[in-house]
């Protein structure tokens, strides 16, 4: 593992992205009280890769894991800021426009597929293992950051970090300055039977504690999903990037089918996440200041050795 503290692309993009948000919120210093201490929050997290500059090296491990995932903990803030944001600045959504969009391109006789989904297949067997694909989103983001702390992959970590981080903070300015609510706020779910399965209910359970009006075009659980997917199969391997990418295309039938969002938010989220892994993260990553982001795969698709030799091949 690298101990050495040194800035990487990661710390300068999530400065950028502060100090954006710094300046977003002191222009609404006047109108709530928390917008000031946001703005001061914000301003302060810029700084932070001159602090990890002058840090002291060698880190204890509890901070060199703190220093590889705060990125990623920092989207805990983020996200629920979105719709803070949107609630203070009541801007004007761009609803019409993309459900427009839907109709002309997968409109089913002057319906949105998402609307007709479920209703012309009530089948539990249907609507469970794809509730559990939706819900399995979450694993999917977390499990693998997780699994390569506890390896010690730090490479293949701040890859993943990185092309994590680029998927959602520009979701994130997207939604900023072009909010779509969605169908699942405008227009009318299912409900009879299926409400009661297990995943139905999780799924529920998670969008009501965690969601944030005005994020629904283009999908950030696609466009994560397809990051993940997209990141590991360049260190892990097959069988486990293949499961990834099952996944990842899981999530993006499932969101649609659970009237989450609507084909074009899905395939929106699809494509973006691809184009930005394909042609801007290794680009970025070097304007940050990196002279790249990843290395060839560090393991051979049929490896006889067990993954804990390779732990430190990375390092």
């Amino acid at each position: 593992m690298d101990l050495k503290p040194r800035v990487l692309a990661i710390d300068r993009f999530v400065a950028i992205y502060n100090a954006a948000l710094a300046g977003l919120w002191a222009a609404y210093a006047g109108r709530v009280p928390h917008a000031a201490w946001l703005a001061l929050a914000h301003a302060a997290a810029v700084a932070l890769p001159a602090l990890l500059r002058r840090a002291p090296a060698p880190l204890s491990t509890p901070l060199r894991t703190l220093r590889e995932l705060y990125p990623v903990i920092w989207l805990a803030g983020f996200w629920p800021e979105l719709g803070l944001l949107q609630q203070l600045r009541i801007p004007p959504t761009f609803d019409q426009q993309i459900a427009a969009l839907d109709l002309a391109l997968f409109g089913i006789h002057g319906s949105h597929v998402n609307l007709v989904w479920m209703q012309r297949m009530p089948y539990l067997w249907l609507s469970e293992p794809m509730h559990f694909a939706y819900w399995a989103y979450y694993l999917l983001i977390g499990l693998p950051p997780l699994a390569l702390t506890l390896l010690g992959r730090t490479a293949a970590l701040r890859d993943l970090v990185f092309r994590l981080m680029l998927t959602y903070l520009t979701c994130y300015a997207i939604y900023l300055v072009y909010p779509v609510y969605g169908p699942g706020l405008t227009l009318p779910r299912y409900a009879g039977p299926l409400n009661d399965g297990l995943f139905h209910r999780l799924v529920a359970s998670a969008l009501g504690a965690g969601d944030s009006p005005g994020s629904a075009f283009p999908s950030s659980h696609v466009a994560g999903a397809v990051t993940i997917a997209y990141a590991c199969s360049r260190w892990l391997p097959r069988r486990i990037a293949t499961l990834l990418w099952l996944e990842a295309i899981g999530v993006l039938v499932s969101t649609v089918y659970t009237q989450n969002h609507f084909p074009v938010d899905a395939l929106a989220g699809c494509a973006g996440a691809w184009l930005l892994q394909v042609a801007v993260a290794g680009p970025l990553a070097r304007w940050l200041g990196e002279g790249s982001t990843v290395p060839a795969p560090v393991l051979p698709l049929f490896a006889p050795t067990p993954v804990a030799a390779f732990a430190g091949s990375d390092r």
